[in-house]
């Protein structure tokens, strides 16, 4: 008799409890690494746009898996570091295998309300590791070189008489007109 009641009352432990939430969590540790250390990182929810967590890599980060009854979690981590591109990289909750031991051991209560309330039906991935991209360094280009002036020229008209004949010139001694002949 006590064999009988103690498996009648593991099968109904295991109807009031989902499979998935007696095996996994609800909550995950998640390591974040970057190369280069020390790059700062902030964990975004996509959904809600909330900034769930920031600081320096490498760090150890506790995340729900859930975002909601039967919702899977989206985070976007982004990683900056000086001299460096900045890169984001997808978080995304992906359904927990041990959630389909509900149709063996958890029951349809657990498959419908225990392990999509707890969010024990997803799972995290438990590192996320990105390799960032070194900025390239842009030379600024060379200043143009200063510009030649050129040598004032001469008037024209001074090119002129000093290109003539001496005795084309006219000079201020030289008197001309009907005043002249006597």
């Amino acid at each position: 008799m006590k064999a009988i009641t103690g498996a009648v009352a593991l099968a109904a432990a295991l109807q009031l409890s989902g499979c998935a939430s007696i095996v996994s969590d609800s909550s995950y540790s998640v390591s974040l690494q970057s190369s280069p250390e020390r790059a700062n990182y902030v964990v975004t929810n996509q959904r809600s746009g909330q900034r769930i967590a920031a600081g320096v890599t490498p760090a150890m980060i506790s995340l729900p898996a859930k975002n909601g009854f039967f919702s899977g979690a989206k985070y976007q981590v982004t990683f900056e570091h000086e001299g460096f591109n900045s890169s984001s990289v997808p978080l995304n909750a992906s359904m927990d295998g041990w959630y389909w031991g509900n149709i063996i051991f958890g029951g349809l209560l657990g498959i419908l309300i225990v392990d999509p309330a707890t969010g024990a039906m997803w799972k995290l991935d438990d590192q996320v590791l990105v390799g960032l991209e070194e900025t390239p360094i842009v030379e600024p280009p060379l200043a143009p070189a200063a510009p030649v002036t050129p040598a004032p020229e001469t008037p024209a008209t001074e090119e002129k008489s000093a290109a003539a004949p001496p005795g084309d010139q006219v000079s201020a001694n030289t008197v001309t007109g009907p005043a002249a002949t006597h």
